[in-house]
């Protein structure tokens, strides 16, 4: 099937058809005519699609998103990495942005869409597992906007991380989408659900748990050779496609070098040189390398040997890219990697940083020719190349207690080798292993290159289920113990293991029992007259930021020993760092600063009020000194990161006793758990009726956390905008410009004193967007639904296009004398030269209405923030004609600033005044034509 086929059956938009041509095909690939001829994905049905890397799988997916888009159905689109959110929140921006489709993202540290998302204020909304809990516990109804849901990655059920809260988001949904009201009448959310997974040889019953129809496929539109190096350099491979069995010979590794195997540091050295005998001849072919190690550390040892090695020519629009990021340790190895023609990429990078890598790695002509990644960001990379190398084949044990290793497994390693050779990138991949005898050959081939994918398993089972239950009697899923060990019945885990064995489901009752009255005796629930469970206040914020009971309880604790009110920033940050969610993050401390009592002595230097009662209670919470002192360490580090202190002086003062100084990532996700904690902590304060300003110093120190700014940088650092750095920001509060508006209205000449060029046109691009993306939404919605009822569009194409006084003056006039509106505006006249030669303050009317006048006054485009002085006049003319209120219409939208300012006004006037952007006057008038109600403004005076 063609793209022009696919818009003549299912009527897409000629503009989406040239913008998937553009980035993907003019022809669908076998699975996605699949999907689309056989399985009903655009007529609304469910499907499970089970392919392997580079098989078209998401591409089908984001086909059937679109064409509900214009069904007027919301999409949301889940992932289970933040990374992986980031990705597919980029790719689609730069697809359908310009077109009008507004896409919205939302992880742990972005929220600043989320309360779009809970109003269905959006087209696709890309967010991570875990968030859909929490917008849930929020707001069970949120997902009734929603048509249809994407999950990404579902064989993430069988992971141990992240598989139960899939599981119980699963769940959730089916149990959603059909279910009893409160008066019940049955309602059916109409939720369809496309799930998309790597290759499984055994579903173990999840499509039978989901009701869905299976798409299963092991073809892949590009071959990849999948094979093993021996020591005499033959490099034997079965091709995926065809499964045929083939050789290629590479110059063998040099016999003559000799090392000790039996040391650890020997052993390294040999796989090293090893690594860069066959590297550099396969950059002799012509090649693009990626090589997967297990550790950071090894990812920029690695490349940094390599380029020294290699000495590549150099990367010369990478070097520019990267010398603008923040200053780091890991940024110094970079920029020395590049000037060869290397590069990492791992979790020490930021979010911008990873992706200028990536788009400088996968450019046409690459000059970066090798790249080392970690195999943990395998599943978030789109990063194809001719040739994987996995150098390292086992990974940490999770579920040990200790620190031992273990085997990755055969779903770890097609993740990894799928990234060669993916469909317009390259004609052909190579995944290589190495082995050194017959033996290590005969079990990685069997293990990883014929090995079979893991039974799918379900994790919940292993569950305490305190979390769990909280969430489902907070979102009102449930509301009795009961109504939750039934619900646990529907999961995966109740099919797998709880309907077939009374005994594991009289243990997971006993579970839930145990979760119920640890909630109960904590104050997160409390029972009914009618002895049904009911969420506290208290107990809706840990549901809805989503941390652990444990931790929750915890947070309490700290809060009993401080005075919120008084309390100094350490103390906050202290207590932030005692939450069970830390547990992941590996926090360095090593012996000798443990010994030394280097951060005591700065502790009591800093001297702040609770010292004493605050280190106490975490003794006797940890009983161990050691991660007392790791939370001393982590939390005098945060105050350093919101001083603005940079990412490498950090590194630097916080690893001083390591050989390893890189620590920007660590770093990072510390800032991200400490300004979720204490967004918990001001939830909390507020459901204690804590004073306002308690509250807005809380909130504004958990964003300072989150960005790493002080408290000027914090509007700014929200934009997100790629590449504006912390210390770009701090420059930016120093020269005065702190807010949005302050950036918009500065003379470019004099942003790009302060930032690099790009940057600032980057700075300047996202603020203007965001005051259009609203407008650009109404505007595709209304069209589509004016075309759908016969009417030309043309009218509100004007409004929206209007770039002067007079083009929005006059579109506007027009619009009030259509039938649907009739509006009776009677111009006022005024002799101010100011009104009438420079336009400053827009053009004024009278409605005439029988209960009395109203004064408009239309405004010029892109005037978003008023000043007082535009307030005043407005009362001025008002004295003389006396409305019963004032409403101004401008265009795309008013700042936060000029909301307040008109509610100060009404409220200093005894006037009402009403802020109409021109998106909403459009809404009012399509609602019209919809028969919704009539056109109205002013109704609320």
């Amino acid at each position: 099937m063609t793209l022009q086929e696919l818009q003549q059956q299912y009527h897409i938009d000629p503009e989406i058809i040239r913008i998937w041509s553009e980035w993907e095909s003019d022809t669908l690939l076998p699975i996605q005519e699949a999907a689309i001829r056989e399985h009903g994905i655009l007529e609304g049905k469910d499907l499970l699609v089970s392919a392997p890397t580079s098989s078209g799988k998401t591409f089908l997916a984001e086909i059937a998103a679109i064409h509900a888009i214009f069904q007027q159905k919301k999409v949301i689109y889940l992932t289970p990495l933040k990374a992986l959110a980031e990705e597919k929140y980029v790719d689609f921006s730069e697809k359908y942005n310009e077109f009008g489709l507004d896409v919205v993202i939302s992880t742990g540290d972005r929220t600043e869409f989320d309360h779009a998302i809970e109003r269905g204020d959006f087209h696709l909304a890309v967010l991570v597992f875990e968030k859909v809990h929490r917008l849930l516990a929020r707001n069970r109804y949120f997902l009734d906007h929603c048509g249809l849901i994407v999950i990404d990655e579902i064989q993430m059920t069988a992971d141990y991380s992240r598989g139960t809260s899939l599981e119980m988001l699963l769940t959730a949904i089916l149990y959603l989408r059909g279910q009893k009201t409160d008066s019940g009448l049955h309602r059916k959310t109409e939720i369809q659900l496309i799930a998309l997974s790597a290759v499984l040889d055994d579903l173990n019953h999840l499509d039978e748990w989901l009701g869905m129809e299976v798409l299963m496929s092991d073809q892949r539109p590009v071959d990849l050779y999948e094979g093993i190096v021996r020591k005499d350099g033959t490099f034997t491979y079965r091709s995926f496609i065809a499964k045929e069995i083939g050789a290629e010979q590479f110059t063998p590794f040099p016999a003559h070098l000799t090392f000790n195997l039996r040391s650890a540091e020997g052993k390294r050295e040999y796989e090293y040189q090893r690594l860069l005998h066959y590297v550099s001849a396969l950059l002799g072919r012509g090649e693009q390398v990626l090589v997967f190690r297990k550790w950071k550390w090894l990812t920029r040892e690695t490349a940094l040997r390599l380029s020294r090695d290699l000495q590549l020519p150099p990367a010369l629009h990478a070097l520019e890219a990267v010398h603008e990021m923040e200053d780091s340790v890991s940024k110094e190895i970079l920029l020395e990697a590049l000037r060869h023609g290397a590069a990492f990429h791992n979790a020490d990078l930021d979010r911008h940083e990873r992706q200028v890598i990536e788009r400088f790695f996968r450019a046409e002509q690459s000059k970066i020719r090798v790249l080392c990644a970690t195999s943990t960001l395998a599943m978030g990379m789109n990063l194809p190349v001719n040739t994987v190398i996995i150098n390292d084949l086992e990974k940490p044990d999770p579920y040990s207690g200790i620190f031992q290793e273990i085997p990755i497994s055969t779903a770890e390693y097609k993740n990894m080798s799928g990234r060669a050779g993916r469909l317009k990138q390259r004609d052909l991949g190579r995944s290589i292993l190495f082995a050194d005898t017959p033996a290590e050959e005969s079990i990685l081939w069997r293990n990883y290159i014929e090995g079979a994918f893991p039974r799918l398993q379900s994790w919940l089972v292993e569950s305490s289920l305190a979390q769990e239950t909280l969430f489902l009697l907070a979102a009102q899923i449930c509301s009795s113990e009961q109504e939750v060990c039934e619900f646990m019945l529907r999961s995966y885990s109740g099919i797998l293991h709880w309907q077939n064995s009374p005994e594991a489901f009289e243990a997971a009752t006993e579970k839930v029992q145990r979760a119920v009255q640890l909630c109960l005796t904590h104050g997160l629930l409390t029972t009914t007259e009618t002895n049904r469970l009911q969420v506290t206040e208290i107990g809706r914020v840990c549901a809805i930021q989503g941390v652990a009971v444990e931790t929750f309880i915890r947070i309490i604790g700290f809060l009993e020993k401080i005075d919120l009110a008084a309390c100094a920033p350490w103390e906050l940050l202290f207590m932030a760092q005692h939450n069970r969610e830390l547990d992941d993050l590996h926090v360095r401390l090593s012996q000798a600063a443990y010994e030394s009592g280097e951060y005591w002595r700065a502790l009591r230097e800093l001297a702040p009020l609770n010292y004493e009662p605050l280190i106490e209670h975490s003794e006797q919470l940890l009983q161990n000194r050691f991660e007392v002192t790791k939370r001393i360490k982590m939390s005098l580090l945060l105050l350093d990161w919101i001083s603005g202190m940079s990412l490498q002086r950090l590194e630097l003062k916080y690893s001083q006793f390591y050989h390893d100084k890189s620590y920007s990532g660590v770093i990072r996700s510390l800032a991200e758990n400490a300004g979720w904690m204490l967004r918990l902590v001001t939830e909390i304060a507020a459901v204690r009726h804590t004073e306002q300003a308690t509250l807005q110093r809380l909130q504004t120190l958990s964003k300072m956390v989150l960005f790493g700014v002080d408290e000027r940088g914090i509007e700014l650092a929200a934009l997100y905008v790629p590449g504006l750095t912390r210390t770009m920001i701090m420059r930016l509060a120093e020269a005065g410009y702190t807010r949005e508006e302050q950036v918009l209205d500065a003379e470019f000449e004099e942003l790009i004193r302060i930032l690099p060029r790009d940057i600032a046109f980057r700075l300047q691009d996202r603020l203007y967007k965001k005051y259009s993306r609203t407008e650009m939404r109404y505007l595709v919605d209304q069209k589509l639904r004016l075309e759908r009822l016969g009417y030309d569009p043309t009218l509100l194409k004007h409004i929206y296009a209007a770039a002067t006084l007079s083009e929005f003056d006059e579109a506007l006039k027009q619009l009030f004398r259509t039938p649907q509106v009739k509006l009776i505006l009677r111009e006022i006249v005024t002799t101010e030269p100011a009104t009438l030669e420079k336009g400053e303050y827009g053009r004024d009317y009278l409605i005439e209405r029988e209960s009395g006048p109203l004064l408009l006054r239309i405004l010029p485009p892109q005037l978003r923030e008023l000043s007082d002085d535009q307030f005043g006049h407005l009362f001025t003319i008002g004295v003389k004609y006396a409305p019963q209120g004032f409403l101004l219409i401008g265009r795309p939208d008013f700042s936060e600033a000029t909301y307040a300012s008109a509610r100060q006004f009404s409220q200093t006037y005894s006037k009402s005044l009403e802020l109409y952007p021109a998106y909403s006057v459009c809404e009012r008038y399509v609602q019209a034509l919809e028969k919704q109600g009539t056109f109205e403004l002013g109704g609320n005076i």
